[in-house]
């Protein structure tokens, strides 16, 4: 998921590609809706910036005038027309830019420039979402930027520690966007890391001992997060955050920067809100593991014991062997009989009458032998062929009816009435 830093550089991003371009129009994937409603603006000129606060993104669109209109106002001052949108990227949202014809699949809100290029927000999952709005989330949702407003950040949390929330552990409250604005999963599991603090121990004690201001040297937790995001948006080619042309570099330059999250060695255990706590092994004792830490002996040993699984899974089911009677004569000319095989099951054997001459008779076969028996079924004379089925009471009232009023005599059809007694046979229509 996206947290801090990445909206950050994406911000950087988008300044990057707007200083450089000029925009046209704005297009939408998908009909308007509430999670992307309808942006008012057809401006013919216009350019973009970005501003990042926490995990948002407030895009605001200028407008830009053409060449005659600047000619015939020299006189008087230009006021471009603005708007506003906050821009959310959900769990997989981030921006791309590329030419108007190689659009990237799942793009959901487009920007093309004069010179046939798009700038566009793509979002695989579809959380991502925009509001109209000329102002930030109330502070009640979303707190200070621990990147760009680290002094009001540390305010903040440090003048709410009376707050029944700072009562949860740590690695809880640090997920809080109210307090901790820019800090996610992998963030956290650094932060807590590296100060070697308990993550499951209460916030407030973790935090209520600390001075108004912290130094370089020696950083406490809130000093820790700025430092720690900060390194991620200062990493080059990591491929997490974005780089400033926008192509993603080597993923390698940021598994080199982790020390804890989905380190090899490391433990894990899940917090109350489901979510993987990635920690040293000395913490979380008794919480439930969720991501295995095994050793490279043992995994050897579980992928060999897969391999015979899937071996006996593949392999073909062994077929029980049914014995048939046959003539078998060995050297000397006497009959042999055909050994049954250790599967094969003994039958009890059940009278079957046998009606092939019209006599019957009761024998006792081998079921074995049943497939090659021959059932002769000669049809009755008196059968007239005429099948015979069940009828309905209403049916048979029909039928009475019928034998009323044409003689009783059976070969013709009933007379079928609806529910005001008229005829609806299409016989005696």
């Amino acid at each position: 998921m996206p947290e801090g830093p990445e909206l950050y550089k994406a911000a950087t991003f988008l300044n990057h590609i707007a200083s450089q371009h000029i925009f046209k129009k704005v297009r939408l994937l998908q009909k308007p809706s509430d999670k992307h409603p309808k942006i008012p603006w057809s401006k013919p000129r216009f350019s973009l910036a970005g501003e990042a606060r926490g995990k948002e993104i407030r895009i605001t669109f200028s407008e830009v005038p053409l060449k005659d209109e600047v000619d015939s106002k020299k006189d008087t001052k230009f006021v471009p027309e603005t708007l506003n949108i906050l821009l959310t990227f959900g769990m997989a949202g981030r921006f791309a830019f590329t030419k108007t014809d190689e659009i990237q699949k799942h793009s959901l809100l487009m920007f093309d420039t004069i010179d046939d290029h798009t700038f566009s927000f793509v979002d695989t999952r579809h959380f991502g979402r925009w509001i109209l709005t000329d102002e930030w989330s109330p502070p009640n949702k979303r707190g200070p930027s621990i990147i760009t407003e680290y002094d009001l950040f540390r305010e903040h949390v440090l003048s709410s520690l009376d707050k029944p929330v700072f009562d949860k552990p740590i690695c809880e409250v640090m997920l809080e966007q109210r307090y901790f604005s820019c800090i996610g999963n992998y963030l956290r599991a650094e932060i807590l890391y590296r100060l070697d603090i308990d993550p499951y121990k209460s916030a407030r004690k973790v935090l209520e001992n600390l001075p108004e201001k912290s130094s370089e040297e020696n950083p406490d937790i809130l000093k820790m997060c700025h430092k720690v995001c900060w390194e991620v948006v200062n990493l080059k080619g990591s491929g997490k955050p974005y780089d400033p042309d926008g192509i993603y570099g080597d993923h390698g330059v940021f598994e080199e920067w982790l020390q804890c999250y989905m380190v090899e060695g490391m433990g894990n255990s899940v917090d109350k809100k489901g979510r993987t706590m990635w920690h040293s092994n000395k913490f979380g004792k008794g919480k439930h593991q969720r991501h295995s830490t095994k050793s490279a002996d043992k995994s050897e040993k579980s992928n060999v014991k897969r391999k015979r699984r899937s071996k006996k899974k593949n392999s073909p089911k062994l077929v029980e062997d049914v014995t048939v009677k046959s003539e078998l004569v060995d050297n000397t000319g006497e009959e042999m009989k055909p050994k049954q095989s250790k599967r094969s099951k003994k039958v009890k054997s059940e009278p079957v009458e046998d009606v092939t001459e019209g006599a019957r008779v009761k024998t006792e076969l081998d079921l074995s032998e049943m497939r090659d028996v021959k059932i002769k079924l000669e049809p009755d004379e008196s059968f007239d062929g005429r099948v015979i089925k069940r009828r309905s009471t209403r049916l048979k009232k029909n039928v009475n009816e019928n034998k009323e009023n044409f003689g009783g005599d059976e070969n013709k059809p009933a007379v079928r009435r609806n529910r005001r007694g008229e005829i609806t046979s299409p016989y005696f229509r």
